[in-house]
């Protein structure tokens, strides 16, 4: 389960990156992936 706070990153994020991030989940494997994936984005 992700937090709100993370939630609500995922939200914000434009139809692009969500596309992006589709495909960078396959290669995730913690939340901690997630979350410089995200880093990397802003």
């Amino acid at each position: 389960m992700i937090t709100p706070e993370l939630q609500e990153q995922l939200r914000e994020l434009s139809l692009t990156n969500l596309e992006d991030l589709a495909e960078a989940l396959l290669d995730f494997c913690t939340e901690a992936d997630l979350l410089a994936w995200l880093q990397q984005q802003q």
